[in-house]
Parts: C-alpha cells; structure tokens; sequence
C-alpha cells in the first residue's frame, strides 16, 4: 500500500495539465488524477445504464439522423478523451497512466472527464501503455458499445484505432525524443484477439507513413445531415473509384 500511496504521489494534477500541450491542449483538465464520485467505472459503463442515458442524450442533439451514425460519432468522441490524454500525458511524463473512471456530462451525453486508477503513475515505457490502455481500458468499452448500440466490433475498433495512431502520430511528431518509442510501440503492438484484423490493417498504414490510415469498414458518418465520406480514408470511395 505504501508503494502505490507513493506512486500516486508523483503525479500531481499540474503534471498532468502541463503534459497536454500542443495537439493535445484541448485535453488539458479533463484527464483528472482523483475520483469523480459522478464518474462509472469503464467495465460498469454499459451495466450501469449510464452509456444509454449519454447515448440517447446525445442522439437527441441530432434529431431526424440516422441511429447508428450517431452512434459511431459518439463512440469517436470517447475514444478520442480516452487515448489521447491518457497516452500523451503518459509519454510526456513516462508513466503508465491507467484510466479508473469516466464522468458523461448529462446534458450532451459526451465525454467530461477521464479519471485515473487509484493504481496508476508506475514508470512505463510507451509499448507498455498502449498495450494495457487498449486491453483494459478500450476493449471493455467496445464490449459495451457493441452489445448497446449493435455496431459492429470491427468499426468500433477502426472508430478507436483512428484515434490511436493520430495519437501515436502527435506524440512522436511533439516528442521527438520519444520517437523511438512511437516505433516500437507500432511495431511491437499487441491488441486483444477482436482487434486484430482492424488494427492490423490500419498499423500497416502507419509504420508505412500513410496518415491517416485506412479504414476497412465505413464510420457511418455521411449518414449524419451536412456530413460526407471520409476523403482518403473511407473505404466505400475506394470501392468507387479511388486506389486503395
């Protein structure tokens, strides 16, 4: 106990702020080192009733769209306030920064606040942060996502691996001392077994330098009104006309 106590001392609340700069500045005060009474734990998300209410709330911001766009475009805003601060502020500091906790502010449904585990704060080099982020973090979600919405885990895990390697991307492009990191971490990165095909396909992208990579299932986002296909990513353009 002494130890963790001593860990989580490391890590202040200004640690974490002063990390998410550039790119990631947007982040910055929503990656929070304590609890949020208000916040359900990620594996209680779908359980909980809390990923429908936020879900339903956000649904009603886009009324007459299609219900599965929604909710893709929903998924896409919680895994962009999960990866990014947690992996950004984790290279910036070199410590393994595992997320508790999320608090979805009622009124928009979206993403408010991503808490840390009580646990966190153990030096880590990148490979590692991406590895338990995705299997105990992302994964849990996705289970969720999916048996809330029916999207399928293939476009749920392209939804969250475009994310990943823009993160990936930033940080090496921000941190050029971690660059070698950033390599490692595409080279050598695991996923659990539902991901394997989607994030396969796209990390083959980026060790290549394509950004961003390519997606294999569409994201559903021209079914929401003044959106359209992803140009250069969306692969039901490629299916039309454009190499691939």
């Amino acid at each position: 106990m002494g130890e963790a106590i001593s860990a989580l001392s490391t890590v202040t609340q200004a640690d974490l702020d002063g990390a998410l700069t550039g790119a990631f500045a947007p982040f910055s005060g929503r990656l929070r080192r304590d609890p949020d009474p208000a916040a359900c734990t990620l594996q209680e998300l779908g359980r909980s009733g809390v990923l429908a209410d936020a879900l339903a709330a956000f649904a009603d911001a886009h009324p007459g769209c299609e219900r599965p766009a929604v909710a893709s475009l929903w998924s896409a805003y919680l895994f962009a306030g999960l990866i990014a601060p947690a992996l950004a502020a984790g290279a910036r500091l070199g410590r393994d920064l595992p997320l508790g906790s999320l608090h979805l502010a009622p009124a928009t449904g979206l993403p408010a606040t991503a808490h840390l585990a009580q646990e966190f704060a153990w030096p880590a080099p990148l490979p590692a942060q991406v590895d338990r982020l995705l299997a105990e973090s992302v994964a849990p979600v996705i289970r969720s996502l999916r048996a809330e919405t029916g999207l399928s885990t293939r476009l749920l895990w392209e939804n969250a691996g475009g994310h990943l390697f823009w993160t990936l991307s930033e940080i090496r492009r921000e941190n050029p001392d971690r660059a070698g990191e950033v390599t490692e971490a595409l080279r050598a990165l695991r996923w659990p077994r539902e991901a394997c095909s989607a994030l396969t396909l796209m990390r083959a992208d980026a060790v290549a330098g394509r950004e961003p990579p390519r997606r294999r299932v569409c994201c559903l986002r021209h079914g929401l009104p003044g959106s359209s296909h992803c140009e250069g990513v969306c692969p039901l353009l490629r299916r039309t006309g454009e190499s691939g």
